[in-house]
């Protein structure tokens, strides 16, 4: 024979392509039952295996778009030349301190398509290095430091504006508030838009002439809510600070030689900074801010326009280098296809606007010569995402390792099950003279066609998954993403895919082929088995060290404690290697023991009258080896479903927890004065009768807080108060009270109790504290157990006290007659019938109106703050919309009728009104009361102030005592225990913070017990039922927070649903992992399944001659199928009970690993309490699963058995 050349070889497989490709799919399709086995096993591990590569692909655009929405700004466009140095020549320097100039420059870029918008911005100092963290530049680059106001309202005026929320959120770069003073750029196009976005109460974004007309500030609502600021505010004068002189390292700045003052950052940078002042300001906005993101603009400014300031100024701030344009590019533009083409646009765009096109990359020069360094914080924002992504695929393929296991085992297992049937095909083929390399290649033939087209189908299948995957927002709950996802494989990874794939169905296949090939021919015909002997040790040692990992985590779930391993290295090894060895092993050795189901069971039901009479016919244990490796891949399987199911609930109920720690309630609502819970529950009552929710009537708690002394003076803490009845309003969990019991807890407070963080505790040596205590410490709640712990404590509180004259006294003619001949007077209008009079619109300031009549008369939208109305007659009068602030009104009614009777109040600010008036049937829709709280939600039920204004104080100084009283409380609280945290306050704060009870307050503080208690925060419980209204209507409850809103007293809201949607996607299960494990539940639920129904019917038709021969021997077709039945389902059932034991220990052994991971999701995701993960188990889940195998083994059990019953017996005895 004459052999061929590689050549030849390679026309003759082109020539025979055709048809062997034919031939191929004809055999596929004759043989396709047990081509289903490989079909099955190719589709689930090409489905699993490009999903987890996709997945990457799609959580990359996913947090890229996230990310472009972090700021206004995508780039900071500095000058390329640094400002002249004095003393250098800087004749050739391309630097321009002319701030028209960079306008101009501006407004050059903004032709450019890819850029939507520029502004000229004074903020931080120029950086001029490519890079971002990595270069000392990006530390040195100084900002607009906010330093100091003069202002009405005093504690803004005493806000320091130190900033330590920048350094825990960034590099140490910012000590204080930042300023950011914007160029006309800004209040129009696309810069405008994204600043709309972000503000509060429906006041829209200024136009550029509105920010110097107006002199306007705005700030963010961090700094606004708690210094009290409201819209229109006034301020009589700012102070920041520009920076002159940066020193790094070892070198220093001398206070000396600095005439403003010295900052020193965490990073080790100093900076000499200079003063600027910018007086007549007016508070025109509040902004919600933005994320803590890229630090390179800096975070959640205070706004203004650099317009206001005059020439000298802006000069001076371009020579010290502040100044850069803030380009917004066109975000429509950018591909987030991956992260490397935005990398690619954004450097393409960058060379461009730096260089002119051609050869040299030559500078290029903008207006009168200027060149320009282009900062793109893009770029910077996407290392920080590849980072981030890095670290959460690491965990994410952790997490896949199981379910991709599982897939290549059902794929193995499918091929040797199909592969098993060509046996006595390939041994007859040899007997007619077929070549090993012919029969190897048909056989290859057919398993590549079926590989293919299950490869190809797992591929697109899987394609269209990811989004799915990406869009899951708890276990097996989804919503649509915010962003479109397009993902796009390279060619890298779909050959990854084909060769982990059909690669491997062709290896395995060729492998399995070429040992029949190997076999005797007799052998072959006959079938006879081949076993491989088991390395049962490994086994045993694998399972036994999974074990010893799932006691070692319930030990340290249940106690806290170490656990039986000491070392932290190895039990670190022990906690990742741990659950797979419990896994691997676990199958292998509990298959084994599933394949003896039909012996455990035919000893509890042999005597039975359904086995009685095929008890004899049961196989002893054991049954075949395909039965065998049914029996492991049923306990794979079912020991994943478990794990996804059992760890996704957890993950979803941890994000739940998380979102009800971080809102307390289902609101929480920041006002800018305190509040007491009758005004705060009008304001709620108000709004849901205006919006027409059904809910029950709500609930509203505050928590204050007071600083407490131990009795020896040693500890000094902040003690948290939840106020009586705090258990109907606040999401308390198990988890954040000490023991398992939480209206122990509420009544011990409410007794006098309270509960430590441990920090607390273990400063003040209470049992339990401290790791690694023996202590089993049992709190006294009843008189029948329990131990008692008291710990005395002290709190001082100093009260300013003005001892004024008795308010009847005061309002006498003799008493007033001095004040009023001493009163600044601007008009004297007393004494004077000015009945029906228009006098609206007017200055009536600090004008004397008294004993005049003013019936009818009409002063809306007068001026009359500090204006005197002694007994003046005010019946029908029209006081709509004017302002009353400070003024006096003594109309006493001495029996001849309200003086105010039919007056008109609506609309005016009565703030400080200080006299005697009955305020009965006076409209005051809308007005401001007295005490400052609105009209419409108190009625002004307190009248009006009993405390005189100030300019009648200082006439009055020599009648007034001023005292500061100082007052010291005593009382001893009953330790309960170690709280985790409080809902709504944070749990790094809880644990150097004491909660107490109401009673224990007012004890604390000498408040009477009918005393109100005012707050700035309330949580607010809205509902029916027992269902909150997040859960009812997330609709509904988003609404009522924009109502609420809008409401001028409120600085900040939030609300259950919008804190869930922020969890959702940036919680303890971070960005698809909630939908790769619903991935792992699915496919591990239909490999169950298909391992039920396709291989089980191989199966079956294998065992085809066996049951024929019962049947020949004289076995009834009843007592086959009852055989049949009972032997299968015996090691299904025990598959599925030891697979779900199996899943349950390592989902438990896996806890540790979820937690780790969790814990460092919820610190990237801004979690400030970070849930334990308590595992829950969904039995509901898992018996829809275990319910559709069985329904699935019971169907091809039914389906074959019925099929071989019917069979020619003497056919199939006689080999088929």
């Amino acid at each position: 024979m004459v052999s061929k050349t590689r050549a030849q070889r390679i026309t003759d497989f082109i020539a025979d392509l055709p048809s062997n490709v034919r031939t191929s799919v004809e055999s596929a399709w004759r043989g396709r039952e047990r081509g289903l086995a490989i079909v099955a096993g190719v589709f689930l591990a090409s489905l699993v295996i490009t999903t987890v590569l996709a997945y990457g692909n799609g959580l990359s655009q996913t947090f890229l778009q996230t990310t472009l929405e972090g700021d206004v700004f995508d780039a900071k466009v500095e000058q390329q030349a640094s400002p002249p140095v004095p003393g250098v020549s800087s004749e050739n320097s391309t630097f321009t301190n002319d701030s028209a100039l960079m306008v101009e420059v501006c407004e050059e870029l903004s032709q450019r398509s890819e850029i939507a918008d520029c502004s000229f911005v004074f903020g931080r100092q120029a950086i001029r290095t490519e890079g971002n963290f990595n270069n000392i530049e990006a530390f040195t680059a100084g900002y607009l430091a906010m330093e100091s106001v003069t202002s009405e309202n005093p504690v803004l005026e005493n806000e320091t504006f130190d900033f330590p929320e920048a350094d825990a959120n960034g590099p140490p770069l910012f000590t204080k508030r930042m300023v950011r003073l914007l160029g006309p750029g800004a209040f129009d196009g696309a810069l405008a838009d994204r600043h709309d976005a972000q503000m509060l109460n429906d006041i829209p974004w200024p136009s550029h002439q509105d920010m110097i007309d107006n002199r306007s500030v705005i700030l963010p609502a961090s700094l606004a809510g708690p210094l009290g600021v409201q819209v229109n505010d006034t301020i009589d004068s700012l102070q920041f600070s520009y920076v002159i002189e940066t020193v790094a390292g070892a070198e220093s700045i001398d206070d000396r030689d600095c005439e403003g003052y010295v900052e020193r950052t965490r990073g080790g940078v100093e900076h000499c900074r200079l003063y600027v002042v910018v007086d007549n300001l007016n508070v025109s906005g509040i902004y919600e801010d933005w994320a803590f993101a890229n630090p390179t603009f800096g975070f959640n400014p205070i706004f203004m326009a650099w317009s206001m300031l005059d020439n000298g100024t802006v000069t001076t701030l371009m020579d010290s280098d502040h100044g850069y344009l803030g380009v917004a590019v066109d975000r429509s533009l950018v591909p987030t296809s991956s992260t490397a083409d935005a990398e690619d646009w954004i450097s393409i765009l960058r060379q461009s606007v730096m260089y002119e096109d051609g050869p040299g990359n030559n500078q290029k020069s903008y207006g009168a010569g200027i060149e320009l360094f282009w900062f793109d914080t893009i770029s910077g924002s996407i290392l920080f995402i590849e980072i981030f992504l890095g670290l959460i695929q690491t965990f994410d393929y952790i997490l896949m390792i199981p379910i991709i296991i599982l897939s290549v085992a059902i794929l193995v297992y499918g091929l040797i099950l199909s592969l098993e049937q060509r046996r006595r095909e390939i041994a007859i083929h040899r007997t007619i003279g077929g070549s090993a390399s012919q029969l190897q290649s048909m056989v290859l033939r057919e398993v590549f066609a079926m590989s293919f087209v299950a490869w190809l189908l797992g591929y697109i299948l899987a394609i269209q998954t990811v989004g799915i995957v990406l869009s899951a927002v708890g276990f097996m709950s989804f919503e649509p993403l915010e962003f479109p996802i397009n993902v796009k494989l390279g060619t890298i990874s779909l050959l990854v895919t084909a060769f982990a794939t059909i690669g491997a169905a062709l290896l395995f296949g060729r492998g399995r082929t070429k040992e029949f090939l190997e076999l005797e021919i007799d052998e072959g015909v006959r079938k006879v088995p081949t076993k491989k002997k088991q390395r049962t040790g490994l086994q045993i040692l694998m399972f036994s060290i999974g074990i010893l990992a799932v006691v070692e985590s319930r030990i340290e779930d249940t106690t806290g404690e170490r656990g039986l391993i000491e070392n932290f290295f190895v039990d670190g090894l022990l906690g990742l290697f741990g659950p797979f060895l419990l896994w691997i092993g676990g199958a292998l050795i509990l298959g084994r023991i599933a394949a003896f189901g039909p012996r455990f069971f035919s000893i509890l039901f042999g005597w039975t009258p359904l086995l009685k009479d095929i008890r004899r016919g049961l196989k002893g244990g054991g049954s075949s080896e395909s039965i065998g490796r049914l029996a492991t891949i049923m306990v794979l399987t079912l020991s994943i479903v478990t794990l996804a199911a059992v760890q996704g609930a957890t993950g979803t109920l941890v994000d739940d927890r998380t979102a009800e720690s971080q809102t307390g309630s289902v609101m929480s609502v920041q006002f800018d004065e305190p509040m007491n819970q009758t005004q705060v529950n009008a304001i709620f009552e108000s709004n849901i009768n205006n919006l027409g929710l059904d809910v029950d009537p709500i609930r509203s708690t505050a928590v204050n807080a007071l600083t407490v002394t131990t009795i020896d003076g040693s500890l000094s803490s902040e003690a948290w108060v939840v106020l009586d009845g705090h258990e109907d309003v606040l999401l308390w969990t198990q988890q954040s009270i000490p023991g398992d019991d939480i209206s122990q807890v509420v009544t011990g407070w409410s007794e006098g109790g309270f509960t430590a963080g441990a920090e607390i505790a273990f400063s003040l040596r209470l049992p339990g504290a401290g790791e690694g205590s023996n202590d089993e410490f049992e709190p006294k709640f009843d008189e029948d157990s329990g131990e008692v712990e008291v710990v005395r404590f002290i709190s001082n509180s100093q009260r300013l006290n003005i001892s004024t004259p008795d308010l009847e006294e005061f309002t006498s003619v003799e008493a007033l007659g001095p004040i009023f001949a001493e009163y600044n007077w601007k008009a004297n209008l007393s004494h004077l019938d000015l009945s029906g009079q228009d006098m609206s619109d007017r200055e009536l300031q600090r004008t004397n109106f008294t004993s005049s009549i003013l019936i009818g008369t009409d002063l809306s939208d007068s001026n009359l703050r500090k204006s005197v109305f002694f007994y003046t007659s005010l019946v029908g009068a029209n006081l709509s919309g004017a302002d009353l602030t400070d003024s006096i009104l003594i109309t006493p009614d001495f029996g001849f009728g309200n003086p105010l009777e039919g007056a008109n109040l609506s609309g005016a600010d009565m703030t400080g009104m200080f006299g005697m008036a009955n305020l009965s049937g006076v409209d005051i829709t809308d007005a401001i009361c007295p005490d400052g709280t609105f009209a419409n939600v108190t009625g002004c039920a307190t009248g009006l102030s009993p405390i005189p204004p100030s300019q009648v104080m200082e006439i009055l100084q020599s009648d007034i005592e001023i005292s500061i009283e100082q007052s010291e409380y005593t009382t001893e609280l009953n330790y309960l225990g170690q709280h985790e945290y409080l809902p709504g306050q944070s749990s790094a704060d809880a644990e150097g913070t004491i909660i107490i009870g109401e009673s224990a307050y007012r004890t604390l503080s000498g408040l009477a017990s009918n005393a109100t208690i005012n707050a700035t925060e309330w949580y607010i419980w809205v509902g029916k039922g027992t269902m909150l209204l997040a859960d009812i209507n997330e609709d509904d409850l988003t609404s009522l927070r924009f109502a609420i809103e809008a409401n001028d007293s409120v600085t900040g809201v939030s609300d259950l649903s919008s804190n869930r949607e922020l969890v959702e996607r940036n919680g303890g299960l971070i960005f698809g992992t909630p939908g790769l494990l619903s991935l792992q539940f699915v496919v591990a639920a239909l490999g169950s399944v298909a391992s039920a129904f396709v291989f089980l019917s191989l199966v079956l038709s294998q065992r085809k001659r066996e049951m024929a021969i019962l049947q020949a021997i004289g076995a009834s077709p009843n007592q086959v199928m009852r055989l049949v039945l009972f032997e299968i389902l015996a090691i299904v059932i025990s598959s599925m009970a030891l697979g779900l034991v199996l899943g349950a220990g390592v989902a438990q052994s896996f806890n540790g690993f979820f937690s780790i991971f969790g814990f460092i999701f919820q610190i990237f995701g801004g979690a400030s309490t970070v849930i334990d993960r308590e595992l829950v188990w969904p039995w509901f889940d898992l018996a829809i699963v275990s319910v559709a195998v069985l329904s699935a083994v019971l169907v091809a059990l039914t389906t074959t058995t019925f099929r071989a019953l019917r069979s020619d017996l003497a056919v199939v005895l006689k080999g088929e």
